[in-house]
């Protein structure tokens, strides 16, 4: 291993070691040398190259996703930096953690009319647990710091003794600080950013380290807290309806034993979503199918009334469906509760008890008092069966459409693929169907943007050791074209973009009228295929536009091949929201 001479780059070498955080995403650039060459040089680090800093910094969050271990991102001084923006907003909110390592300028260069320079402090406003700036040390080419001190960063008198106690006290400031964010980051699950000062010369390195540092890392115990079960105990005797919301969960978050027991011992409604990740038989997995057509019924709200809950439970993250968010704003439960150790928003404006338990341990606490009652599970059970037929009649007549290229898709998909999922339209209709499989489904809900989905679904491929299908439109493709742009896609990625030549959702929101405005400013029509790009960075191409073209290649599109698939999937927007609208019309029926 190759040890910076600067102390605050070694000493951020070794706590990332000591805290055993070694998955480094670097973009090049020269200010971040002295940390570039010192993770590369060592094998404990497994590093990635990604020259892209918005692609890097989702491709580090698909990482951390996954393995729920910090990521470091690292950069060079500048708007490098400002380009992590987009991913650091989706990992505060989704509970991933990132540790943003950006190198910058001494101090005294900063604001000065400086190339490169910017000033880095806080960039990343509240979307980080912490943003805080390293002491630039004094020992490190100490006498350009003493030609431009003007910022008194060594203490006067000048002399050796001096410089070194000073340099003693930067250095146990600097690891406090560096220690304390690790933690936060291991144990908090979100972002933060450090930013380190290093004057140069950049390129100084020892083959042994100089450095000891003699912060230990202490990880506090993060366990479930007890349960109080007094007042819960009370509410769950009662003959309350209770629905169960789960949003973006990690694959089994809930046990099956859990799961089991929800479905046979108790009448409580589970509605989950793509991204829950829950998958038993008794859950409702198909929401807007459900909720959506009630909308256009003369009796709604004696239906919405009838499916109303007095408990609401909500475990994980986000939520997509935006019809079930109304309903439960519309038809307040009593009582709002939110369990787990993640953030609990209070979505639905009626206050939120936060339960700071796993869930697993709650549920088995609490089925032991809840009241066995199924006439509110059976009114979900009765209105689900019959949308589900309805929904099969549909489909087994509607034209050739996003809505079908879902539809075949989700049947076709093998059990070992884990699924990645771009937002806008794809999200929504995958959640009209049942997976033949169950196969892990992850979107970037936190903030549910459309710029990072490719880098995220390589970024995950990286570490999974399972092989990886993104499902994308053409504007989210595009938009992250260079989320393809490194060496590390495997073979086995495959990805299937349904494109419909522009923002085909913006078709089937309230408000939407035909003209050329709307074309052009919100649709964003365009003419692009994706072959060229596929070309450039080595996939195997297909392009389909019929049902019966998709059914035939995705017979062969999962088999093992020697370079990464693309297929792509042209379809018509102005149909696809016909359909969409007519399916929904159809349902109401039901």
């Amino acid at each position: 291993m190759m040890y910076p001479t600067i102390p605050s780059a070694q000493t951020i070498l070794l706590y990332c070691l000591k805290f055993n955080i070694t998955d480094v995403v670097i973009s090049p650039g020269s200010r971040n040398i002295p940390l570039a060459i010192g993770f590369s040089s060592n094998k404990a680090f497994n590093c990635y190259s990604i020259v892209d800093e918005r692609s890097a910094g989702f491709f580090a969050l698909g990482m951390a996703q996954q393995t729920k271990v910090p990521v470091i991102l690292l950069c060079t001084s500048g708007t490098a930096l400002l380009n992590y923006s987009p991913a650091i907003a989706e990992a505060y909110y989704s509970n991933i953690p990132l540790i943003i390592l950006s190198a910058d300028r001494p101090t005294y260069q900063v604001n000065i009319g400086d190339g490169q320079t910017i000033d880095q402090n806080k960039v990343f406003g509240n979307n980080v647990l912490s943003s805080c700036s390293l002491l630039q040390d004094v020992t490190h080419h100490t006498d350009a710091i003493l030609k431009s001190n003007i910022q008194n960063l060594i203490k006067t008198p000048f002399s050796v003794a001096s410089i070194k106690k000073q340099q003693s006290k930067i250095q146990n400031f600097n690891e406090e600080l560096i220690s304390s964010s690790f933690l936060k980051a291991i144990q908090l699950k979100k972002p933060l950013h450090l930013n380190v000062p290093f004057e140069e010369p950049l390129y100084d390195f020892n083959s042994i380290e100089s450095i000891k540092i003699s912060k230990k890392p202490i990880l506090f115990d993060a366990s479930d807290q007890e349960i109080n079960l007094g007042e819960l105990k009370a509410l769950f005797e009662k003959k309350y309806k209770t629905l169960l919301l789960v949003g973006c969960s990690k694959p089994s978050y809930l046990s099956k034993k859990t799961q089991q027991k929800l479905a046979e011992k108790t009448g409580i409604v589970v509605l989950t979503e793509s991204t829950s990740n829950l998958n038993h038989k008794a859950f409702f997995g198909n929401i807007d199918q459900i909720i959506a057509p009630i909308e256009a019924l003369k009796d709604k709200k004696i239906i919405f009334s009838n499916l109303k809950p007095q408990i609401l439970i909500t475990l994980g993250g986000m939520v997509v469906s935006k019809k079930i968010k109304q309903f439960l704003r519309d038809y307040s439960p009593l009582h709002h509760l939110h369990v787990g150790l993640d953030t609990p928003y209070d979505t639905y404006f009626i206050g939120v008890k936060h339960i700071k338990s796993d869930p697993n341990l709650f549920f088995e606490k609490i089925l032991l008092h809840t009241n066995i009652d199924l006439t509110y599970r059976n009114s979900w059970t009765e209105l689900s069966n019959r949308r589900q037929l309805f929904h099969e009649d549909f489909i087994k007549q509607a034209p050739f459409s996003d809505l079908i290229v879902f539809s075949v898709m989700s049947s076709k998909i093998p059990a070992n693929y884990q699924v990645h999922i771009a937002n806008s339209s794809p999200i929504r209709y995958l959640q009209l169907f049942k997976m033949s499989n169950p196969n892990a489904v992850y979107c970037n809900r936190g903030t549910s943007g459309i710029d990072g989905s490719t880098s995220t679904a390589v970024g995950a491929s990286v570490v999974n050791n399972v092989p990886t299908l993104l499902i994308t439109g053409d504007l989210s493709f595009f938009y992250d074209a260079n989320g393809l742009w490194n060496n590390y896609v495997n073979s086995d990625f495959r990805i299937i973009i349904i494109n419909n030549h522009g923002g085909g959702i913006f078709r089937i929101l309230p408000g939407h009228k035909e003209n050329k405005l709307f074309s052009s400013f919100i649709e964003t029509k365009h003419n692009l295929s994706a072959k060229q790009i596929a070309k450039m960075h080595g996939f195997i191409y297909q392009n389909k536009k019929t049902k019966l073209g998709l059914r035939v290649s995705l017979m062969r599109f999962f088999r093992k091949s020697s370079a990464p698939r693309i297929l792509e999937i042209t379809t018509s927007s102005k149909l696809s929201s016909e359909t969409l609208k007519n399916y929904f019309k159809f349902l109401s029926n039901s």
